[in-house]
């Protein structure tokens, strides 16, 4: 079955594929957090901020820095999402290279984007890439909780890094079995 050797192939290597992955997301997400780390060191009290009068703030936030930072985050999220056919692109390349014997990595992986994919390709298969996107929806969902329980105990001025840090982990972590399940869906059986 397609959906079992796209999550084969995926554990064989998440290593490469979390760090093909994560040299985009992580970045990102930092940068972000680093942009809103005021809002962030606030967000246990988001929605006593957005109950407040018009002009007042909490330690230079009010509803407004809110908004910004929610808009931010979702141009990050859409610029990752953009980015997806690059890094299946790239994942594929990895695949190749593990499926001719070599160790893929993913400086490798990346080194190679501009080349041609070698892989014959049969008829797309839907299932596996819902197969695969709900399991990586899943990983994605118990890392970001974890990486939300982790920057929970800290400090205000450390939290920006921890949540933009674990926000791009938690998806480096998720993706590689999304992008995997999508290039699988054309291979051969």
């Amino acid at each position: 079955m397609l959906a079992d050797r796209a999550l084969r192939t995926a554990l064989r290597n998440l290593s490469t594929f979390f760090l093909i992955v994560a040299l985009v997301t992580v970045p990102l997400n930092v940068v972000w957090g680093f942009l809103y780390q005021d809002v962030i060191g606030l967000r246990e009290v988001h929605d006593d901020i957005r109950d407040l009068p018009e002009g007042q703030r909490v330690s230079g936030v009010d509803s407004s820095k809110l908004d910004q930072a929610r808009l931010a985050e979702l141009i990050v999220l859409a610029l990752e999402a953009a980015l997806i056919p690059v890094l299946v692109r790239v994942t594929r390349r990895a695949i190749e290279i593990d499926e001719s014997g070599h160790v893929p990595t993913a400086l490798g992986a990346w080194r190679g984007l501009a080349r041609r994919s070698e892989r014959p390709r049969a008829e797309f298969r839907v299932g596996v890439v819902l197969t695969t996107t709900l399991f990586a929806g899943a990983v994605w969902l118990l890392a970001s909780s974890i990486g939300s329980l982790l920057a929970a105990p800290l400090g205000d001025q450390i939290a920006w890094a921890v949540v933009g840090a674990g926000r791009g982990l938690a998806l480096a972590l998720a993706l590689p079995f999304a992008l995997v399940g999508m290039i699988e869906a054309r291979a051969r059986a």
